[in-house]
């Protein structure tokens, strides 16, 4: 690998984990793990309208993970659960008017710090960033498929 591509891989993956560790600092602060946070970001974003697999698809976490998120915040009256119609076992979950208070109050530092920091960006950095990121995942997923 050429010495300036090196370069900026180390750089990309530390960034990465740099953001990973800001998001899990967050879940720290709120004294939830960091499935548990995910659970809580994608309600709050979508407004609780969602099943627990379209949660694990989303964020790519096991279903284990989302599941025993989501059973302590059913225990603690923060999210009910729907069937879904026409399906098995599926289930829509729904922040109680607790949880959307609760969740509201403690995630809003995140969003209003999120919103401002991306506002703070061009349109075309915003569009940039986006875009060679997903560029990166596609041609690294495209290059691990190859090994298999």
């Amino acid at each position: 690998m050429e010495k300036d591509a090196r370069k900026s891989l180390e750089e990309l993956n530390q960034q990465m984990k740099e953001l990973t560790a800001i998001y899990h600092r967050m879940a720290g602060k709120y004294g939830i793990s960091d499935g548990e946070f995910w659970v809580w970001y994608t309600l709050l974003l979508f407004d609780g309208q969602l099943s627990q697999q379209n949660i694990c698809e989303m964020w790519f976490l096991p279903r284990q993970t989302v599941n025993s998120a989501v059973s302590g915040m059913v225990r603690r009256g923060d999210v009910w659960l729907e069937a879904m119609p026409g399906t098995r076992n599926k289930k829509i979950l729904h922040l109680t008017p607790q949880g959307k208070q609760y969740g509201e109050a403690v995630f809003q530092e995140l969003y209003t710090a999120e919103q401002r920091a991306v506002e703070k960006m061009t349109p075309k950095e915003r569009q940039d960033c986006v875009e060679t990121l997903a560029k990166y995942v596609h041609l690294l997923k495209k290059e691990l498929a190859q090994k298999d």
